[in-house]
């Protein structure tokens, strides 16, 4: 497949971070035997840019335009999308929801300016990005893939990595399968350490990972003609090493992964927080448009009197000297377990303050305790314990059920 990377940015202010990312881009598209035309820096001047880009369009099968953070040059690389293919702008309610939910979990209103990241080219499919208010898109007309891509070093590494490698190892015909694995609670330096003796020359392995949310996705590509029996084996050693930190096999949040497994089972699931401040019920209904299909009931239960009224703890463990989270997590498990009626509890307490978590999950026939110590900011407290009560209800859910990843379609 032949590519062009476009970066739209002033040259003088491109930082050798930015600048690393860009290359990380082209070392992995070379990597993977891809065919890279050309890569280049283009002023923000629309005529500039239009005209880098039709030279791109006539010479290239893929292009990658690569935009600096700024609502009005990502407003107007759409634009000149739109010029091109002969498109208008239209606002796309599932870009809005990523823009909304960023600002939200950020804690920053968003300026008048900023909801034109919401509009997208007519024909454009929405990369989503739960790391910026800034959203990718791709367009494909007439045998041409062109994505738009935010600049910022960590939305870029995870957008490509996750979203753009795979399409095009999926579409390159010089290719053989492409896997790709989720993970979750391990940071990249020690996926790229766990992985480097996986890395051999028929066989090419990218990592990527948010290290501030602790999610990672392992693309592992094949070239064409590679013996089935070798491929899968493999596949397999990564999968063994990635085990205690794998979840799912596409491009899909864990709250995802859990309504697709509790769905298929017809099972429902209800929550407790206290640690957590409603956060894990707010993922749930922000990932999912039929949350409602599986989550019960939710109880946010912050004061002792709430979690006595709601849940009918025992008021003596609540007053005790020295508190015993575990059991007041079990309590709360069991509370909630016997007012919801759902198949499946979640409950959360401790001390948010120190970084004390606690959770239990369970069902009517046990419930398991688990207990984990957190630094960061309050709001990073929240964030990480969601994802930890998450992953670890994925374990429980899948049990044996593990398997190799699947192909990407």
């Amino acid at each position: 497949m032949k590519i062009s990377l476009i970066t739209v940015s002033n040259s003088e202010i491109v930082s050798n971070v930015k600048a690393n990312a860009i290359s990380s881009i082209c070392s992995s598209l070379y990597k993977n035997r891809q065919d890279v035309l050309f890569s280049q820096i283009v002023k923000p001047e629309a005529n500039c840019v239009k005209m880098c880009l039709k030279q791109a369009i006539d010479c290239s099968d893929t292009i990658i335009v690569v935009c600096d953070n700024e609502w009005d040059r990502f407003y107007m690389c759409k634009k000149i999308f739109c010029e091109l293919f002969d498109t208008i702008m239209v606002n796309s309610e599932y870009a809005s929801k990523y823009i909304d939910d960023y600002a939200k979990s950020q804690n920053v209103p968003l300026k008048k300016e900023d909801y034109s990241l919401c509009q997208m080219p007519q024909i454009a499919r929405t990369i989503k990005n739960p790391f910026s208010a800034f959203q990718g898109c791709l367009i494909e007309k007439n045998s041409k893939n062109i994505f738009l891509l935010p600049k910022e070093n960590n939305e870029l590494y995870h957008i490509f990595f996750s979203s753009v490698l795979p399409y095009i190892l999926n579409e390159s015909s010089s290719k053989g399968k492409t896997y790709i694995l989720r993970t979750f609670g391990i940071t990249l330096q020690e996926l790229s350490t766990l992985l480097k003796d996986e890395i051999k020359n028929k066989y090419n392995i990218d990592v990527v990972c948010s290290e501030k949310y602790l999610r990672g996705e392992i693309v592992i590509s094949a070239k064409e003609g590679t013996r089935s029996d070798f491929e899968k084996k493999l596949v397999s050693k990564v999968y063994t090493k990635l085990l205690p930190y794998f979840y799912s096999e596409k491009d899909q949040s864990m709250e995802e992964f859990i309504f697709d497994i509790l769905s298929v089972r017809h099972l429902t699931i209800s929550f407790a927080e206290d640690f957590t401040c409603g956060n894990m019920t707010s993922k749930f209904f922000e990932n999912l448009t039929d949350a409602h299909k599986i989550l019960h009931e939710s109880y946010i239960t912050i004061s002792n009197e709430s979690k006595t009224k709601l849940l009918g703890i025992d008021k003596s463990c609540l007053s005790k000297s020295k508190i015993d989270f575990s059991e007041i997590a079990y309590q709360m498990a069991l509370g909630v377990l016997e007012n919801s009626g759902a198949d499946i509890v979640v409950a959360n307490c401790g001390d948010l303050t120190t970084g004390e978590l606690t959770f239990a999950i369970g069902n009517c026939e046990g419930i398991h305790i688990f207990n984990q110590k957190l630094d960061g900011s309050n709001q990073e407290k929240i964030d990480l314990a969601t994802g930890i009560i998450l992953f670890q209800l994925i374990k429980k859910l899948k049990q044996d059920d593990f398997h190799l990843g699947q192909k990407v379609v």
